[in-house]
Formats: C-alpha cells, structure tokens, sequence
C-alpha cells in the first residue's frame, strides 16, 4: 500500500468514514482530574468502601467472581483471563462472529441451581464483550462499549439519585445481577444486600494492602464499613454503587513516560508516527492526554460491524485482548487491521516498529503493572492455586458417553451459606447420589468396575433427582452452609457423584472425586499444585 496516496484519501475521508455517534458528552473531567458528581462526593471512608467491594468476591452469588476478577490494573484495567471464546449474533460457536470475552460463571437458575446453558452447557460462561478497561474511566460520561449506562443515576423506581457524572453508579450495579457474571437468574439487590449484611468483609480475599486493613478493622460484617462512608450502617443498591465509583474514580494512570517525559527516542519517535502517518488522532487525539474522545465509532471490525466507544489508549500495552471483540491478541495484530481498511500506512518497518514501542510503554503508568500507588489490591481467592477443589481421579461414561460432572467451584470458607456442590452432564429424571465425607479411599479402590474416591464410613449418601430430561442433560445441586467454627480450618472434605443410568456399564456411572479443605481468612489451605 502506498501511504502517499491511499493513507491521505483516508485521512480526508476519515471524519465521514468514523462518523461518531453518542448519547451523552463524551469525554468529562480534565486528565488527570476527574469530574465528581455532586450528589456523591469524594472522601477517603467511601473510596476505601468501594475498594474492598471491588474486590468483595462474596458480591457474587456463589462467592467465585469481583468486579475485580475481570478488571485488573496489570492487565491494563481489564481482565488477564480474557480470550474466552462465545458465540456471536449468529448464536453458535466456532463461526467468524464468535466474541472472546471474560469466564464468567456457571448458569445457576433462581433456586441457584446448576443449570444447562444453550451454547456453555454445564460448563462457565463467557462474557460477550472483551472487558474495557476501568483504568481512567473516571473521564468517559458513558459506560460500556455500547455507552448504554448514561449519566444520570436513578433508583430502581427510577427517582434520579445522581443527575449528571454519574455513569460509573450507572455501571457499578449492572454485573452484579448479571447471571453470566456475577448473579444467577433473576438475583435481586434484596438478596445482594442480605448476603452484604452477614458476610465478613473480604473474608476470601488474601493480602489485603495495609490501608485497606486499617480501614476493615476487623470487623466481621459490612454494616460498620457502611456507617464509616456514609454516616449510618444501611446498605442499600445505591451506596453501593457509590463507594466502588468513588474508587474507580482513584484510578487514575497520569505517571506513564508520556506523562513524566521519560520516553525514549524510539518512543518519542512512535510518538510523531502516531499523529502524522495516519487518522490515530481522530479518535485518539492526545490534546485531552486520554488519547479518545469516548464517542462510539466503528472501524470495520471482520464480522463485527458495531459501533462502540473508542477506547482509551492508555495501558493499552498490558491488555490481554484488544477492541470489543476481543478478537486481536497483540497490538501487531490491531495495526495490521488498520493498515488493511488504510488507516495507516508506514513508510519503512522502523516506524512501525516505534509505534507499537510508543503504545506498549510509553502510555503504560508503571504503577499499575506492579499493583502500586492507588492500584495497590488485594490477591483474590480465584488467582491462588488451592483455595476451591481439587478435582482427581476420572469418572464413568454414562448414556450416550457423558461422563457426570463434578461442579465444585465455591469456596469452602467457614461461615458460608453459598457453598455448593453440583453435578452436571448427567442422565436427566433419575436419581443421583452424593458421597461426601472426611476420608478419601487408597488409590485403586473400586467397586464393580467403578472407581471410589469417598471411604463409606463415616462418609453420607445424599439422594437427589436430577433435572433436566436425556442422557448429558441431568443437574442436581447441593446446597450447604458450613459452621463458622475456626476450629475446622484445615479440615479435608471429598466428594463424589454416583448417578442411576441404564446406559452405564453396571448400570450407574459416576463423576471425578473432588476434595474441599475448609479455610478462614485466617487460615489459609496449602497451595497445590
């Protein structure tokens, strides 16, 4: 291609081609200070609030998913796991308009159950979108790649809570009920704040950075954290909503080479290539220092024609997955589409070479990649080896070659009433047996041809019936609450599913063992292997 000619027709097309649209001021504040909304201002009880809460993996319904897990600050404010393919318009997998989002969580009905999902059976969900970065979005006026959460922050009977600036209220209580990220079908914010009033604060979470400690002070229930931020103990959707805006708008990545004219020559030269060689600037102008506008755009994404917000590019260099699709992997792979529909051209590999070193380091805030300043976190429970089940052993083919699952995801902390254990991937209408007790059996142990993984004595035999109808089909959950008795930490649990199924050699196929090891904030499990 040559740049002389068709990099310049499209720079003069450019404003036409990358028509924005938007529904709201794009862009607020005036980087590095951010616009605050009136209705919700600014102090340290409410940011340290909405920290712990970002990070507050008990938020969900089955304790495995915080706003965290999908927008880390060394990930570039998105998500280090992102890449999870799931199907697009189309409605199946493995076709060109798939998505590459975040895991999620597994289906769970409004009983909580463990149920099919069309297109992720038994299996975790994936988020349609790649997840945009919180790093900066403090200064976008609207949420989400579609901007569908707007500035205006109303209630649930619709009462505007906060009138304008508020579009990270707006966002904050969306994933929370959302049954492929945090909730299950049809979750409430009554049960969210119910589960709020009785769990300890971050009692899943590991080292917690001292100023966030400090604040937790021990206590064992959310309400105390509450009255600290918001001057009585009540917590409702919309303080919520507030304490983790009032975080997200601490994170702010002004200390990149960019910011502290540290770039090198080659960044520095990137830096040149990036507003004369093409029509960067007309969507990531660096006049505002955000490099976007935040007005929705499309540029001719294979297979994803949508318009969306316009990113920042800001810590682009740590993003795992890149533009909404999730679809490129490297920020090689996002020039070569722009070269491909001519929105740039080079005229030797060096430029294009500065380029990328420019977006990969010299608008990358250091901090956020060692998890410093104010994007200092604690570790989740998920990112630690050890901390759910240890699935061993296989199981035994049933109908039509479906091996019962064992669905083992939740936390076995202490004090919990979300812990649960599932089965999945079974023959539907028939019964089901969970084996669970403190023993697992010696190695080789079975009976009839089917491995046995739960010593019998002292171990119970849970009856179920499993939904579902047909062979692959079949769920049962259960349901438990552990004892808040510090003196179990450490104790081992082991399960095992054993399901009725004709189709079976022997007439009964079975699911892998899992083991449990009950924990408590202040006792850890051994990490495993």
């Amino acid at each position: 291609m040559s740049f002389s000619l068709t990099g310049r027709l499209f720079f003069l097309l450019a404003p036409t081609v990358l028509a924005a649209s938007a529904a709201a001021q794009d862009v607020i504040g005036s980087f590095p200070d951010v616009q605050v909304p009136v209705e919700n201002p600014l102090t340290p009880e409410k940011v340290r609030l909405g920290q712990a809460l970002f990070f507050e993996e008990q938020l969900s319904s089955d304790d495995t998913m915080a706003c965290a897990t999908c927008h880390q600050p060394e990930a570039g404010g998105g998500d280090p796991r992102a890449g999870r393919r799931s199907p697009g318009v189309d409605g199946r997998m493995l076709t060109p308009d798939d998505e590459f989002g975040s895991p999620g969580m597994r289906l769970q009905d409004a009983q909580q159950d463990f149920t099919a999902h069309p297109a992720f059976g038994f299996g975790v969900q994936a988020t349609a979108r790649n997840s945009p970065t919180v790093l900066a979005a403090a200064f976008f006026n609207t949420q989400f790649w579609d901007t569908r959460a707007l500035p205006t922050f109303r209630d649930l009977a619709g009462n505007v809570v906060i009138l304008e600036y508020g579009s990270l209220e707006t966002q904050a209580v969306e994933p929370v009920l959302s049954a492929a990220e945090m909730g299950h079908v049809g979750r409430t914010w009554d049960e969210v704040v119910a589960k709020l009033e009785r769990v300890r604060p971050l009692d899943l979470a590991l080292r917690v950075p001292p100023a966030l400690e400090q604040f937790l002070d021990g206590t064992t229930s959310y309400a105390p954290l509450f009255r600290k931020a918001f001057g009585t103990g009540a917590i409702t959707r919309e303080r919520v909503a507030m304490a983790i805006a009032s975080y997200e708008r601490t994170l702010i990545p002004d200390q990149a080479p960019f910011d502290l004219g540290t770039m090198t020559p080659r960044q520095a030269f990137g830096f040149q290539v990036f507003r004369v060689r093409g029509t960067c600037v007309i969507c990531h102008s660096p006049n505002d220092k955000l490099f976007t506008d935040g007005a929705r755009r499309t540029i001719s994404l294979p297979e994803h024609g949508r318009a969306v917000k316009t990113p920042t590019l800001r810590n682009v260099g740590l993003r795992k997955r890149y533009m909404s699709s999730g679809q490129f992997t490297s920020l090689d792979e996002v020039l070569a589409h722009y070269e491909g529909i001519g929105f740039i051209g080079f005229r030797n590999a060096f430029e294009r070479v500065a380029l990328i070193d420019f977006l990969q380091n010299a608008l990358t805030d250091p901090r956020a990649a060692a998890r410093s300043g104010p994007f200092e976190r604690p570790t989740l429970r998920s990112e630690v080896s050890g901390t759910d089940a240890r699935l061993f052993g296989a199981g035994t083919l049933g109908s039509l070659a479906h091996v019962p699952a064992m669905l083992a995801d939740s936390p076995p902390v202490l004090g919990s009433r979300s812990f649960r254990i599932g089965l999945g991937e079974a023959l539907g209408g028939t019964s089901a047996f969970l084996s669970i007790g403190p023993n697992a059996t010696p190695s080789g142990t079975s009976f009839q041809g089917i491995p046995i993984y739960v010593e019998a004595a002292p171990s119970q035999a849970l009856a179920f019936v499993t939904s579902g109808a047909g062979a692959g089909a079949g769920s049962v959950t259960y349901h438990a609450d552990l004892p808040n008795d510090p003196a179990l930490a450490g104790l081992e649990i082991f399960a095992q599913w054993f399901v009725l199924d004709p189709g079976a050699a022997g007439g009964v196929s079975s699911s892998r063992g899992a083991e449990f090891e009950l924990f408590s904030r202040s006792f850890r499990p051994k990490a495993r292997r």
